[in-house]
């Protein structure tokens, strides 16, 4: 039977075939050790008993400072105390702590503080389930930007005054700002133990070449199987003529692995018999796991309270949502400090009756604050005692901006017309309906003008389409200005224009209107320093006169634009059953 990935123990999964050496160990012996096994640190250990660690990283910071590695014991350089954690910690539990402490190696103990084994970045990588979760992430949303650049003829000890800053493992070599090679920690490591003049020696006679580059737009987990597969740390991310836009590093997938919290937060809460069963003063006494969680799961504000809606956590997500520090929020009632009543379509307490007879509440959320827009997918759960009682609630707000906006755009492209924004012949049919509807029950009228450009091909075919595109934006934007807001400027395709007017106060008035457009078009319009004079010519159907349905009134205008085109265009003229009507004069 398989453990749940929540449950396995970093003693299943930790290395025990570490190399360890004791105190007196001399400095050079020690490195000679960790270039020949090829491995980025050493435990020093007493009679099992763990002193100190000394890494890839620390190497590079003695190494810059100019250190001599002779004999002197690496007692004298290691980094200690060394950090120790339980091997009966879950494998979570050690990635919040990893993140926390921010190292890439965890030595581990057992109860007596005796040496157990090794856990890295690499074994947490290798044990999360990253195929799962990281899968659809793409490489730009994890990556290091600030990319460290050195130019290969560069004495390898200059380069080194670049590595040790905090968080930084290796250093690229540019030349025009193309990758030639990759200094790394391993690197240094190798030529310490070899005996060189880090002095004297370029960084392009010793770098790792060539450089292994990923594009942008590679998924996380293309990335990091390729990684496995090379047995490497680091992999540049490159962009369009393959310039540099950022590096990658198990510490960056380390740190990408946080959505996963999410997904084991819930769990736990459907897990009525984990952490969320505490009572409201077992959640004041959260464990050092929880916290790490709530404080790790930085798109979802989470709220606690107990069953009188006291507040007892708030994670840094809801800090940022609510606009008010844990610290102030901690000890308030959420009915008084939570704005979800302006937010949210029911009360808290309508909220609590819901959770009270179903065991959750779902709810959408919109918060408005300065110039930021922000939706939620609200949820509300019961925290229930060991007895079964109601002891508190808990609040989870997930941020599906970003979600909202794309269906926002999927929803404006179904009913407007891609190339000027204008409303499209789906969004006219709907107004069009309603404005026939309207027609029939107040017994007004309106109108329907298809307006058609004069000549619009000789334009295409002389400056070429783009040209053309330009032109017919303008027109969109001429029209709109021309008509009043309650009216529709429709594209139909090509150089045709659909213009409806829902309400017209006259026979007069829409000739008037007609008119004024013809004669704004004898303005010329203006595109990319190109000026262009086009005509315009209209034909127009009376609502319900001429038609009381959509297919109609398109027809009969139709009609009287042709007719408009066959005396001669830059006109407009109304639709007559009279084929032989003239075409309205237009009076400029």
């Amino acid at each position: 039977m398989s453990i749940p990935i929540n449950k396995t123990k970093i003693r299943q999964i930790i290395s025990r075939q570490i190399i360890s050496v004791s105190p007196e160990t001399p400095l050079n012996e020690a490195v000679a050790i960790m270039a020949g096994a090829r491995i980025s640190c050493l435990v020093v250990e007493d009679k099992k008993l763990p002193l100190g660690i000394f890494t890839e990283r620390d190497l590079v910071k003695l190494a810059n400072r100019q250190t001599t590695f002779g004999s002197q014991p690496i007692s004298e350089v290691m980094t200690s105390p060394v950090v120790t954690i339980s091997g009966s910690l879950s494998i979570y539990e050690a990635y919040s702590l990893m993140l926390t402490n921010r190292i890439r190696h965890h030595v581990v103990v057992d109860h007596g503080g005796k040496l157990q084994g090794l856990i890295t970045q690499t074994d947490l990588i290798n044990h999360l389930g990253h195929e799962y979760f990281l899968e659809m992430r793409k490489i730009e949303q994890v990556m290091t930007t600030n990319v460290i650049t050195v130019a290969g003829n560069l004495p390898v000890s200059e380069a080194l005054a670049a590595m040790a800053g905090p968080g930084i493992s290796c250093a690229v070599v540019v030349k025009e700002q193309r990758p030639l090679g990759i200094l790394t920690e391993r690197d240094v490591v190798r030529l310490v133990a070899d005996g060189i003049d880090l002095g004297s020696v370029l960084v392009e006679s010793v770098m790792s070449t060539p450089v292994l580059t990923v594009k942008i737009g590679t998924t996380v987990h293309k990335a990091t199987m390729l990684m496995k597969k090379e047995h490497i740390r680091h992999m540049l991310v490159v962009g369009e003529k393959d310039i540099i836009a950022g590096i990658i590093t198990q510490s960056d997938i380390v740190k990408g692995l946080e959505g996963k919290y999410i997904e084991l937060l819930k769990e736990i809460i459907r897990e009525k018999e984990d952490v969320f069963q505490q009572t409201a003063r077992e959640l004041l006494d959260k464990t050092v796991y929880l916290d790490n969680i709530l404080s790790s799961s930085v798109s979802m504000a989470i709220v606690a309270t107990d069953a009188v809606f006291m507040i007892k956590y708030f994670n840094p997500a809801a800090e940022k949502v609510f606009g008010c520090s844990a610290a102030t929020a901690i000890g308030c009632s959420a009915l008084e400090l939570l704005v979800l009543e302006d937010i949210a379509p029911f009360s808290l307490q309508q909220a609590r009756e819901i959770v009270q007879k179903e065991g959750k509440c779902l709810f959408p959320v919109e918060i408005k604050q300065k110039d930021l827009h922000q939706f939620y997918d609200g949820s509300m759960f019961g925290i229930l005692n060991r007895q079964g009682n109601l002891a508190g609630f808990v609040l989870m707000l997930n941020d599906v901006t970003e979600r909202r906006q794309y269906e926002d755009t999927i929803h404006h492209l179904a009913f407007h017309d891609a190339l000027t924004g204008l409303p499209n012949r789906v969004l006219l049919n709907d107004r069009l309906g309603q404005a026939l509807a309207s027609a029939s029950r107040t017994g007004t009228g309106g109108t329907l003008m298809i307006l058609d450009l004069d000549r619009f091909k000789d334009v295409n075919d002389t400056f070429g389409h783009s040209m053309g595109d330009l032109l017919l934006i303008s027109v969109g934007e001429r029209l709109t200005e021309l008509l009043r807001k309650s009216d529709t400027v429709c594209r139909m395709g090509g150089d045709e224009f659909v213009l409806l007017l829902p309400t017209v106060g006259s026979a007069e008035s829409v000739a008037v209107t007609a008119a004024k457009i013809v004669a704004a078009f004898r303005e010329p319009f203006v595109c990319n320093d190109h000026t262009f004079n086009v005509t315009a010519s209209i034909g127009i159907a009376d609502f319900p006169e001429n038609g009381n349905d959509a297919e109609t009134l398109l027809k009969n205008a139709d009609i009287a634009l042709y007719r408009v085109k066959e005396q001669g265009r830059n006109n407009f003229q109304r639709f007559s059953i009279t084929a032989g009507d003239d075409v309205t004069p237009c009076p400029f």
